[in-house]
């Protein structure tokens, strides 16, 4: 039985690593046919109708997909009522309805278990023998577990062939806004998950080859890094050159390779387990922005690869017209070597909204949507319409829906015009309510879309990223170079720059903590700073030798929990403030704030008053904090709503106490650019909102198209309602009547 259970283990991860979905079902029905030493074994799927539909079998003779009435027969009543059937002789059962084009009749047995995702039935699997008699219990057991695995791997029915179908709908995350309606152009090169595991013959002369490769590589991106420069884009963009040139520079990777070439490995072997290995790392950090990094890890490693491989890096050939870019995860390289006006969208299997490709996307302002999934085929030339807006990919489109998302796009790009020219225009409700909104930020190359949307400062910036990509703790020096261009580019705006949030689950290379059992409860933002005391200061000093005499400087502190924190921090901050004095260095007080997004924090408001100037919302965190959810755990994602009731409540509460307590108060978090949330805002009286660059000229627009009093009055009809869906109803009514699309 253990080894069984071993096999099963092993079944899944054949699974989850199978890329191509018509194999990945075939490869589920075999197995579990040969493992479980039956005659049959069947996956039925939910297709688009909610009929039980058979996609795969061994056993049976079926070579397409074979529907059957939904809610008919024994797979039918399995799926309805989520209640296994296991019977020695499925034909004297009540309902049984076989499929004679199959040859089924020639079996007896009949076990079915339902695969339920998400609480919903999507399928099942059955097994079948010719014996008359029930699967025994042991393996009904197994075949249960195995379908409860199998519900979160089995591919959505839209991957799977389906001939005559149009309009099939691939989800995603939405990388930069907009529509797209072209051709695709495929861009290939090496993968570090093709890369067969293999050992060199020569370990001198690997290490050798592997040093020459990565001084190229650097020398490569240099190139690029001038090439982009020359393409008349904006000097910010290089920033993203400069990261990769950084993660490559970077010891601990570079002693990963180096420690895998010593043990035997080939290179392209080290390149992947070692550009693997960090990749994940980044992506378990609970914070969305620092585990997308892993993205661009994964850029890195495939460009080494294809440097390794003697593949041409530039386009073979430059198409003619404008294209959809499409790829597992198109890298900054790809998208600078296509001339200005030929990429009409980008769309990669891989990637989050986080991403360099998003942040380059938006930058340039290209519509793209990214992580559709790996089990996504598409040709070459094939016509796919792009929807950034609802995070999704059309393929097979008709005629007919390309002609509407091409009106789609033309009305975009007037709407895109005319925001431009809000640049510049406050924004003020329709009864002379002034609204300051601000620009998240983490990268350099953030600076210059935010300042050309029109952003009145940095309502959030993340320090992290320094840290993620130095070799050690960054020293003051690199710190203060910087935060300088940040204020650079702000000279009289507000700078909000948040402490160092990091531990638990946000690992550094050299610095790894790896004892805690549940990283988000545990020691990270003012926590580990607090603890690491000298760090803490080093940052501090950073801070007020960047911002100088000037008044821009506003300190966040993430994650506090206790008055006992902020008291330990200004200690920190008077230290910092007389030392650089001492040494002749002109510096001022900053104002100190700390970030609202642990529950606890909320109540305590009026106790810290005296030690803060102001507060900030932090929306995603503090929702996640409410309702228990990870909102990037796919199991429990649908739970995560930020209009639900609860989340209103305790953010209307925040503002009121912090309103009540004399401090200013902002919000930043994807509350601040969802349209239907900022209404809500705005009648919690909040006048400051932190957002992305890309969704600013569109939010500042709704200011300008609202009636404060208004909001108000949802806000409070809004407190009365139970449900998200209820108070969701509610807004869109609203927007209905001020003409909001």
């Amino acid at each position: 039985m253990d080894n069984l259970l071993f096999q099963v283990s092993q079944l899944i991860h054949r699974v989850s690593d199978e890329a191509d979905p018509e194999k990945q079902i075939k490869l589920i029905v075999d197995s579990i046919s040969s493992l479980f030493d039956v005659d049959v074994c069947s996956l039925y799927l939910l297709n688009e109708q909610h009929q039980p539909t058979l996609y795969a079998t061994h056993g049976l003779q079926a070579n397409k997909p074979i529907s059957l009435q939904e809610g008919t027969g024994l797979v039918g009543k399995v799926i309805n009522s989520k209640v296994l059937i296991n019977v020695p002789n499925a034909a004297v059962e009540e309902g049984f309805q076989f499929l004679p084009e199959t040859g089924e009749n020639a079996f007896s047995s009949f076990c079915c278990v339902p695969l339920v995702k998400l609480g919903d039935s999507v399928g099942a699997l059955v097994v079948q023998s010719i014996r008359c008699e029930k699967l025994p219990e042991q393996y009904e057991a197994l075949l249960v577990t195995l379908a409860a695995q199998l519900a979160w791997i089995v591919p959505d029915v839209k991957q799977l062939k389906v001939v005559g179908k149009n309009n099939i709908r691939l989800p995603g995350a939405k990388g930069a806004p907009g529509v797209a309606v072209a051709e695709v152009y495929i861009l290939s090169s090496s993968s570090l998950e093709q890369v067969q595991i293999g050992e060199c013959a020569d370990i001198k002369l690997e290490l050798a080859t592997w040093r020459e490769l990565k001084t190229q590589t650097l020398f490569d991106l240099n190139e690029e890094k001038e090439q982009f420069r020359q393409a008349s884009l904006d000097d910010s963009l290089i920033g993203l050159f400069d990261a990769y040139q950084l993660l490559l520079d970077d010891p601990a990777l570079t002693q990963f390779i180096e420690s895998a070439i010593s043990e035997g490995a080939d290179i392209p072997t080290a390149v992947k387990k070692s550009f693997l290995y960090f990749s994940d790392a980044f992506r378990a950090m609970e914070d969305p922005y620092l585990a997308s990094r892993a993205d661009d890890l994964i850029h890195l490693g495939n460009k080494i690869l294809t440097a390794f491989n003697n593949q041409p890096s530039e386009l073979s050939e430059i198409p003619n017209q404008p294209v959809i870019l499409f790829g597992a995860d198109i890298s900054i390289s790809e998208i600078a070597g296509f001339p200005d006006g030929l990429i009409a969208g980008i769309v990669c299997t891989d990637g989050s909204h986080l991403s360099h490709t998003a942040v380059l996307a938006n930058a340039l302002g290209i519509p793209a949507v990214l992580g559709i999934g790996r089990n996504v085929r598409v040709s070459s030339g094939e016509l796919l319409v792009l929807d950034a807006d609802n995070a999704c990919v059309i393929q097979y489109p008709t005629k007919s829906i390309c002609a509407e998302y091409r009106k789609i796009g033309q009305k975009l790009d007037r709407e895109a015009e005319e925001l431009k020219k809000l640049r510049d225009i406050p924004a003020v409700t329709l009864d002379g309510k002034r609204i300051h909104l601000m620009a998240n930020s983490g990268l350099v190359n953030d600076i210059t879309p935010s300042i050309e949307s029109g952003a009145e400062g940095i309502g959030l910036y993340r320090t992290e990223i320094p840290f993620m990509t130095c070799q050690a703790f960054p020293n003051e020096a690199e710190q203060v170079t910087i935060y300088a261009k940040i204020f650079s580019a702000f000279q009289t705006e507000k700078v909000y720059m948040r402490l160092l949030d990091i531990g638990g689950d946000k690992q550094l290379p050299y610095y790894p903590i790896t004892d805690e059992f549940n990283p988000a409860l545990g020691w990270r933002g003012i926590r580990f700073g607090l603890d690491n005391a000298h760090i803490l200061l080093t940052q501090i000093r950073a801070m007020l030798i960047a911002a100088g005499e000037g008044e821009q400087l506003h300190i966040l502190i993430p994650m506090v929990s206790s008055k006992e924190q902020l008291i330990e921090f200004k200690k920190l901050l008077d230290e910092g403030l007389k030392q650089l004095t001492a040494e002749g260095v002109a510096v001022v007080a900053p104002k100190v704030g700390c970030m609202i997004e642990i529950p606890a924090a909320i109540s305590q408001i009026p106790f810290w008053a005296q030690e803060l100037d102001f507060v900030s919302i932090g929306s995603n965190d503090l929702s996640q904090y409410l309702l228990s959810v990870d909102r990037n755990n796919a199991r429990v994602a649908c739970l995560y709503d930020p209009l639900h009731p609860a989340v209103i409540h305790e953010i209307f509460r925040a503002v009121r106490l912090a309103q009540t307590s004399g401090l200013e108060v902002s919000l930043c978090g994807e509350l601040a650019s969802e349209p239907l949330s900022v209404v809500l805002l705005i009648g919690m009286g909040l006048t400051s909102l932190s957002l992305g660059a890309a969704y600013l000229p569109r939010i500042k627009k709704l200011v300008l198209s609202v009636d404060s009093k208004e909001s108000e009055s949802l806000l409070q009809e809004a407190l009365l309602l139970h449900s998200a869906d209820d108070i969701r109803h509610l807004l869109n009514e609203y927007m209905k009547k001020i003409g909001w699309e």
